[in-house]
């Protein structure tokens, strides 16, 4: 071997020694954990519940074999529930007047109403609408909601 192979492979050999050298004095990256902390549980517990059987009623035909089928996610009517109902009751709405006072002309009694932006003076009997006036007192007045015949109060 001529002379100047061996120098330029023994310069190769230093090179890669003091390289491995300076790799070996490298620090991580990252920061190791301290050995100290209490390490917590992330991870939801595991539901004790969870009925098998309805999760398999659930299941598609085509789901079980297929990742990619169709599947409903609406919930599971049992058949009792299942039967209609009937319909409930009508219920007459809210009154939609206001009391704004009252005026006793005589034996002459008026009372004084807000309906949306109306102001309606009215007397015992008079009707209103789908309403009418049956009675009034000195803390509330009586209105007949006349589609149902539903009888309603308006606090004074």
């Amino acid at each position: 071997m001529k002379p100047i192979v061996k120098k330029v492979l023994g310069l190769v050999v230093v090179v890669s020694a003091l390289a491995s050298v300076v790799a070996g004095r490298e620090q991580p990256s990252y920061q190791p954990a301290r050995k100290s902390a209490a390490r917590t549980d992330t991870r939801a517990p595991a539901a004790a519940d969870i009925d098998l059987a309805k999760l398999a009623a659930r299941a598609d035909e085509g789901a079980t074999t297929d990742a990619f089928a169709r599947r409903s996610f609406a919930p599971i009517v049992p058949a009792a529930e299942a039967q209609p109902q009937a319909p409930a009751k009508p219920t007459a709405p809210p009154l939609p007047f206001k009391y704004l006072g009252r005026m006793i002309d005589g034996d002459k009694l008026e009372i004084f109403l807000e309906q949306g932006q109306e102001f309606i003076a009215v007397e015992p009997g008079q009707r209103i609408g789908e309403y009418r006036v049956d009675k009034v007192t000195e803390d509330k007045i009586v209105f007949t909601y006349l589609p149902l015949k539903t009888k309603q109060t308006l606090a004074l």
